[in-house]
């Protein structure tokens, strides 16, 4: 009987940790090791689109999270976005966020249905702001330095940068999996090591 009940605790516990392990999966495009205070701003783009290509890591794309600033009233303003295929020029997903949900200077993301069959392929996301004026509108942090195979544009104009990008893929992640059994296993053998010095 005891032997069972630990075999069935520890099913419950692998049943949990694969489901915790679960999780959204950020891949960087840019560089994390560059600092804070390198990265500059698109500023506030009225007429355009404002376009980072990327080359996909993962098997499959369910967004992209993006370092994005509020400039102003964003109270009507709507940020659209397109991914597309670079090779096909297909448009894959598509979507839209209001800007006032957007927090300034932090990552927004911004989800789409998910895209299969994606990895070693070439994706350009696209990011169109409507309603802006002269003084309210959306923009989007870059570092100064262009990434291994990508190209960003600003209102159609090749820039020297990398958008502060992160794709997102929502799967089962096994160093997650594997650092939560390790942890578990800390604490049972810690709990019964104070089990014995005290008992």
């Amino acid at each position: 009987m005891k032997y069972i009940k630990k075999i069935i605790i520890t099913i419950i516990v692998l049943v949990l940790a694969f489901v915790y392990a679960h999780i959204a999966k950020a891949n960087d495009v840019y560089d994390r090791n560059i600092d804070n205070n390198q990265y500059q701003s698109t500023g506030l783009v009225q007429n355009g689109t404002i376009e980072q290509s990327f080359v996909s890591v993962e098997d499959t794309l369910d967004g992209v999270s993006v370092k994005t600033q509020t400039i102003g009233d964003v109270t009507d303003i709507v940020v659209k976005y397109t991914l597309e295929e670079v090779d096909s020029g297909k448009i894959v997903a598509e979507g839209n966020v209001d800007a006032k949900d957007i927090k300034n200077g932090k990552f927004q993301k911004y989800s789409f249905d998910t895209v299969e069959k994606c990895k070693g392929k070439s994706y350009r996301i696209i990011f169109e702001i409507s309603n802006t004026t002269e003084n309210n509108g959306v923009g989007f942090y870059f570092e100064p330095q262009v990434e291994k195979s990508t190209i960003f544009t600003v209102a159609g104009n090749n820039t020297q940068g990398t958008l502060i990008l992160k794709t997102i893929t929502n799967r089962f992640d096994f160093e997650t999996f594997a650092v939560l059994l390790i942890f578990v296993v800390y604490i049972v053998l810690f709990m019964k090591f104070l089990y014995k010095l005290f008992k």
